[in-house]
């Protein structure tokens, strides 16, 4: 009697201990309360669009394995089907090359997806300051307090907010740039950068987000946002 006791603990502690696990691709009571949505729902492509056609995204070099959204090779760039001015975002990725995340995506500029889309840098090693994971690439360098850390291999984690062109990042848990388009800061550096010439350059204030393509494999999961009023 005894053995069968402890069987059914052991076995209630489990059935706990799974059931305690954070799902993926889901909100909380208080995610929603508070205004999260999903931009992945870990079944489908739905809400995301194709650059390449201005059309649905249909899976295909983009997929969905195991709860997870992943861009084979070829895939092209995607963007959301809804656009967002004032906002915050999250999400987790993982890659075998680089990729990157772009805010203010303006589907009816003619060109590649980042032409007048600024891009959060995703990067599996440690390369160059201005395209080192989590900055604002060729912009905005990492500017954190203690050592960033990353996952070359597994999934890292991060949010940008973007709020009256107030733009914040954090990489797994930790602010690491800060920027405020159209400043006197961000004309300087535009000024020194790739884009001085790039006409319309972050100017779409309601833009999609964008996940860009650039060859190698990368993955996203819990991808969500929230409209910031």
């Amino acid at each position: 009697m005894m053995k069968k006791s402890i069987a059914a603990l052991v076995m209630l502690l489990a059935v706990n201990l799974v059931s305690g696990a954070e799902e993926l691709n889901t909100l909380s009571e208080k995610e929603k309360a508070d205004g999260w949505e999903l931009l992945f729902d870990g079944k489908s492509t739905k809400g995301w669009m194709s650059w390449k056609t201005k059309k649905r995204l249909k899976a295909g070099a983009w997929a969905v394995e195991d709860g997870v959204l992943v861009k084979g090779k070829g895939g092209g760039d995607i963007y959301t089907k809804k656009a967002y001015e004032n906002f915050e975002m999250s999400l987790e990725w993982k890659t075998e090359g680089n990729s990157g995340i772009l805010i203010r995506v303006n589907p009816e500029v003619k060109g590649p997806i980042y032409k007048v889309a600024p891009e959060m840098q995703i990067e599996r090693s440690k390369g160059k300051k201005s395209t080192d994971a989590g900055g604002l690439y060729a912009l905005y360098e990492i500017d954190c307090e203690g050592e960033k850390k990353i996952d070359p291999e597994g999934w890292n984690s991060v949010k940008i907010r973007l709020v009256e062109g107030k733009g914040t990042h954090w990489f797994n848990g930790v602010k690491v740039a800060e920027y405020e388009i159209g400043s006197e800061d961000w004309n300087a550096r535009m000024a020194k950068s790739k884009f001085k010439d790039w006409k319309g350059f972050a100017e779409t204030k309601n833009g999609h987000i964008g996940l860009q393509e650039h060859g190698a494999k990368v993955s996203f999961r819990n991808v969500k946002i929230r409209v910031v009023k």
